[in-house]
């Protein structure tokens, strides 16, 4: 953690200052606060679903504060169940640092270990000079760049009570020391039977970066919220052999009442 800071401290030295990020843009946000925690069973599905893990996402209680400006300190942590951990282990922790007026991230930091495989990431972003810097590299983005957990919540904020079918929502995301256009695209609403009771829900495509983390456009479909919060209730997954789903197991701490949940 010391060598953490100390490298954290390089970057902010060396990226030049870091002005306040609302300045960038303000981002109307009725989605999510302080406090808020979602969870996800992982299930893999092959002939029948097989509980494998879980996803927590949280956001601290309050605000963080990184070179002089108020962050969300927004935490995705995934791990496979005990049992499978003896075929693949996985133990993935994301955080992003979110200007609260912007839902811009500042801070980027992803540890991965996935069966025999490991690595650590930290991408600190000025959104003024356009500037993302990792340990490899320093990159020029789209001044507007989002990083895969920060895009996530902005996603959240989109209005989709206007949407039209085949409407789609984009940004920049930057992964792997590049920065590409993703987005959703929105196909309807549809009511989905879950185990916290039935949901009511806006129904999206994601739009994907095809030929390099997916072959198609239609390997992935998300359902979220039909009502304020937009919090993701199921997301489905086409792999090589089934498919992965991820479904809501539990809630607390939402910013506005759970009213799609019938």
């Amino acid at each position: 953690m010391k060598k953490f800071c100390i490298a954290v401290l390089i970057l902010l030295a060396s990226t030049g200052p870091l002005m306040a990020q609302s300045s960038v843009r303000v981002v109307n946000n009725n989605a999510f606060g302080y406090g808020e925690k979602i969870s996800y069973t992982i299930k893999y599905n092959l002939y029948f679903n097989m509980d494998v893990g879980q996803v927590d996402f949280t956001i601290d209680d309050k605000p963080e504060v990184v070179a002089g400006n108020n962050c969300f300190h927004i935490t995705g942590k995934g791990k496979t169940f005990s049992f499978y951990d003896h075929f693949y282990k996985v133990r993935d922790n994301y955080e992003t640092y979110l200007e609260c007026n912007s839902l811009l991230p500042l801070l980027f930091i992803r540890n991965v270990n996935e069966g025999k495989f490991s690595f650590d990431e930290y991408v600190l972003f000025n959104h003024n000079l356009g500037i993302a810097k990792s340990k490899k590299k320093t990159k020029h983005v789209p001044k507007l760049t989002e990083d895969v957990l920060s895009s996530i919540y902005l996603a959240r904020t989109f209005d989709y009570a206007n949407a039209k079918l085949g409407q789609s929502y984009t940004m920049n995301t930057y992964i792997d020391d590049s920065a590409y256009k993703v987005g959703v695209k929105y196909v309807g609403k549809e009511v989905l039977k879950t185990s916290l009771g039935k949901v009511s829900c806006i129904k999206l495509k994601p739009i994907l970066i095809v030929d390099r983390l997916f072959k198609s456009q239609d390997d992935m479909t998300l359902w979220v919220t039909d009502d304020e919060n937009h919090i993701p209730v199921r997301i489905e997954s086409g792999i090589s052999v089934g498919k992965i789903v991820a479904d809501l197991s539990s809630y607390s701490g939402l910013k506005n009442p759970m009213t799609a949940l019938k």
